[in-house]
């Protein structure tokens, strides 16, 4: 095997696609900023029964675990940021009240969420703690709608869901995690006979209520029928008006409900929301209500929160891409007072190459926009537009 080969579902980011990135990046961390959010950087790698506290098997399953050699201990590579600002909030800062933290940076998945996705997504998020009710979970969605609008996102559709209409089902039925994870794939695949075969035991009434999940999906419309199809538990009826006082809150264009989206159930416990967008088959930001996390950490906090991909969203075709950045090209034997009209310009934030011995302004071009050059003249050194 060659060694310039790397491991599968990893890649190079190169100059445009970083330049993207790096772009998104600084415009929700500036974002999340004006909205009182605060950064943290927590570390890559924490001891285990650290990093996947309150978060349940899924990401247990897609964390890199290895033993750490200084302390004997098994230590892990973040798959998700969220527990680690779980633990900074409860364990660290111990604020009273509210607490909003943001956060931006690599995770590292054992395996990939989809076949083409990236095993080293880069994500941008932002977690509110100390806050429950409707308001806190509409500034959330809300901070996350403008997020995608500011990424390029020109007309934003919100998938709406709960975790409390589920939870109300199922209560009082025993389930093992196999069961459990069965009924889950099988809710997330929308798929009726598998949904059968994993509720074969349940009453009827049951898997009546969670083929109606299965078929129900859609517009607002959708509450309504479930209303009538669900058992009349108040979780449920709750759960249903959350959502729907929700949809009109949250300030996205377009609005649609299902309750099969069951992904992050074992730690989620109320609302939940997706964005999916043309051309792309996962969903670019993932949301919801997850209470209680902070409770191994000291503190039973509740929280909320949402998780943008980056780099998947750098790399949907539909999305206008950045133009290339605009350049100065500067030519010629060393020069100090072109030398000097170079670094005074570097200065005021201009871009400027240098050219080398050899090197062509068409080779600069390839990767920015070449504006001008700087040309000595019998006058000096002359900034020149070229055409």
């Amino acid at each position: 095997m060659p060694n310039w080969l790397i491991p599968d579902n990893f890649a190079d980011i190169l100059p445009r696609q970083a330049r993207t990135i790096e772009k998104m990046r600084r415009d929700c961390l500036d974002l999340f900023a004006v909205h009182g959010y605060e950064l943290i950087q927590p570390p890559l790698i924490e001891f285990v029964d650290s990093l996947l506290t309150g978060s349940g098997s899924d990401l247990d399953n897609n964390t890199f675990k290895f033993m750490d050699q200084a302390g004997g201990k098994m230590i892990g590579l973040r798959a998700d940021m969220t527990p680690q600002a779980a633990r900074i909030d409860a364990h660290i800062l111990n604020r009273t009240g509210v607490s909003r933290l943001c956060y931006a940076g690599s995770c590292l998945h054992a395996r990939p969420m989809h076949p083409l996705a990236s095993r080293e997504p880069i994500v941008a998020g932002v977690e509110l703690f100390g806050a429950s009710g409707l308001e806190a979970d509409a500034e959330v969605m809300r901070l996350a709608v403008k997020s995608l609008r500011k990424l390029g996102i020109n007309k934003v559709h919100i998938d709406i869901g709960h975790t409390g209409v589920l939870r109300a089902l199922l209560d009082g039925v025993s389930l093992t995690d196999e069961r459990v994870h069965a009924l889950l794939r099988a809710l997330r695949m929308k798929d009726p006979a598998a949904l059968e075969n994993a509720a074969r035991d349940f009453d009827e009434c049951t898997q009546k209520a969670l083929q109606a999940l299965v078929r129900y999906f859609g517009d607002k419309d959708v509450l309504d029928i479930l209303k009538k199809e669900l058992p009349a538990k108040p979780a449920v009826a709750d759960a249903l008006e959350e959502v729907r006082a929700l949809s009109q809150m949250c300030g996205a264009d377009e609005t649609s409900f299902d309750f099969c989206d069951v992904h992050g159930y074992q730690y989620l416990t109320g609302i939940t929301f997706s964005v999916h967008i043309p051309q792309y088959a996962q969903a670019v930001l993932r949301g919801g209500r997850y209470d209680g996390v902070g409770l191994a950490f000291g503190r039973s906090r509740p929280a909320c929160g949402f998780t943008i991909y980056l780099r998947a969203l750098a790399g949907v075709p539909c999305l206008e891409q950045p133009a290339l950045p605009e350049a100065v090209v500067a030519a010629g034997p060393a020069d100090p007072e072109l030398e000097a009209c170079v670094e005074r310009m570097r200065g005021e934030g201009y871009i400027v190459v240098r050219l080398l011995p050899g090197e062509r302004v068409e080779d600069v071009a390839r990767e920015f926009c070449v504006t001008h050059e700087l040309v000595r003249t019998p006058q000096g050194i002359e900034l020149v537009a070229r055409n």
